[in-house]
């Protein structure tokens, strides 16, 4: 007869398994409720740090192995490496993440045990979702709270972000848990925080300060052609005749990396194009690569950029690069070894943190000018750059590559980000990728317009402009970090007592 400690790793990575069919785009919450109580009641069973790590790992590695699996399309469909490497690569990778959350939770067993358990769980699947914000460049994938831009819970966001709803779940699952045991009513109360959550839906924390209309071209140009040298002049005439249709729109907004020349040789058509964008009153914002000239103190380096032209101005520099697409670490050793590591634009050099929005000119009533905060792809999945850039902006707008992930899970999590940061935010995010999801959001989270993927098309919209400062904009994750980390103190004074 198998023992019942052999099954509890192979049940904490089923638990981890089932944890991204609470996200985008089956937002199944009650599953996500479902895989942390698994890991709360797999984690019971720990008697030592050991134990802890191999379970808590397990879980991490299910987690991340089933909801992260789209890396599989870009690593072999475009990337061309053979499916006998993608496969084990994406392992590796999810592997490697799932370090993180188990170093954890065995941190969790050395110093607290079992005291104090569900509040100790819920605090330290807190510090494993934020450490991944940052640790090396981050991950910010995955959280359980962004499986709750649609329930009561989202009331919660703009109070202390996708971390606060990831911290009620972690301890209503493990309250749960707790009560169907020794029938402890006390562990139900973190259920009272839902129906809080509810009532603060109806708060607005930002103030409409006007309008802005707005416009997206989605030139669907296929992945694998994108940048061949014969493709360069055919899209820009893309982008181009397809922005006229929406000339006399404030924003018109195109992908990353829309323009697939260096935004030095792009400039003399650009100014062609910036003057009849201005004649119409329109700013266009593109994604383009950028090379440092040369006399520069950064010559020859490049950027993954965004430029505005037209009735409007700015530059800006993506700051969060994404490693092996946009920079390979160690790259001297690995440079060659798999195609995957030679992609075209994966040399990139990250922009300073303080830079400038954008500025659009508006033509309604009033003659003025709006604050645009953008964002290249990966970099809307991070709560605190987001937030940085949103006290100085009226409206966000983001914009992405997707195609490299096809019709798999990648993209519409990263669509389900972008909403989170507008709810986060109290601001409207605008979205343009080359193939889709192509979306303008409102500042609840919700989608306003959309367009349909994987087809050449365009749509526009009248965004709101606001101003002002959600509590999770003012006081960042630190309160929340603080509250949650002090029964820590309690806990693992009772477990250095109970062990003395």
């Amino acid at each position: 007869m198998i023992k019942r400690a052999a099954l509890t790793p192979w049940l904490a990575l089923s638990g981890g398994a089932l944890f991204p069919l609470a996200l985008a785009p089956f937002y199944w919450w009650p599953v996500g409720l479902l895989s942390l109580g698994l890991l709360y009641l797999t984690l019971q069973s720990a008697n030592n740090t050991r134990r802890a790590f191999l379970i808590s790992w397990c879980y991490a590695f299910g987690q991340f192995g089933a909801g992260v699996s789209w890396i599989y399309v870009s690593v072999h469909d475009h990337g061309g490496t053979p499916a006998f490497l993608a496969v084990p690569l994406v392992g590796v990778f999810a592997a490697f993440l799932a370090l993180i959350p188990a170093s954890w939770f065995a941190l969790r067993q050395r110093l607290c045990g079992q005291h104090l358990s569900v509040i100790t769980f819920a605090s330290f699947w807190l510090l494993q979702e934020w450490c991944r914000s940052w640790f090396l460049t981050g991950f910010p994938w995955l959280f359980a709270g962004d499986a709750h831009l649609n329930t009561w819970l989202s009331g919660w966001a703009p109070v202390s972000g996708a971390y606060s709803i990831s911290v009620i779940l972690a301890l209503t699952a493990a309250g749960i848990i707790a009560f169907m045991q020794p029938r402890r009513w006390v562990a139900l109360l973190p259920l009272l925080l839902w129906p809080a959550g509810e009532a603060l839906r109806a708060t607005d924390w930002t103030d409409r300060t006007g309008e802005i209309t707005v416009g997206i071209v989605q030139g669907n140009v296929e992945q694998e052609r994108k940048w061949l040298t014969e493709e360069i002049f055919p899209t820009m005439e893309r982008y181009q005749s397809d922005s006229e249709a929406l000339f006399g729109t404030d924003l018109i907004l195109w992908p990353e990396t829309a323009i697939t020349m260096l935004y030095q040789r792009y400039e003399p058509y650009m100014n062609r194009f910036a003057r009849q964008a201005r004649a119409a009153g329109s700013t266009i914002v593109t994604g383009i690569p950028f090379r440092w000239p040369q006399g520069t103190e950064l010559a020859g380096e490049y950027h993954n950029s965004i430029v505005a032209f037209g009735d409007g101005e700015g530059l800006y520099h993506k700051q969060r690069l994404v490693p092996f697409g946009e920079y390979i670490p160690l790259e001297r050793a690995i440079r060659g070894l798999i195609p995957f590591f030679d992609l075209p634009m994966s040399s990139f050099l990250s922009g300073d943190s303080e830079q400038a929005p954008l500025r659009v000119n508006l033509h309604g009533e009033e003659q003025r000018s709006a604050r645009i905060m953008p964002y290249i792809c990966y970099e809307i999945a991070y709560p605190d750059l987001v937030l940085r850039g949103a006290k100085e902006a009226g409206l966000l707008v983001t914009i992405s590559n997707d195609a490299w992930f096809g019709d798999s899970l990648g993209p519409k999590q990263h669509m389900a980000l972008a909403q989170m940061r507008a709810l986060e935010t109290g601001r409207w995010v605008l979205r343009s990728t080359n193939t889709g999801i192509s979306a303008l959001v409102d500042h609840r989270g919700r989608i306003v317009e959309r367009a349909p993927v994987a087809i050449r098309t365009h749509f526009t919209g009248t965004a709101e402009l606001r101003s002002g400062n959600t509590l999770y904009m003012q006081l960042g994750v630190i309160p929340l970090l603080c509250l949650m980390t002090a029964p820590l103190i309690l806990a693992g004074y009772r477990q250095r007592k109970g062990t003395a």
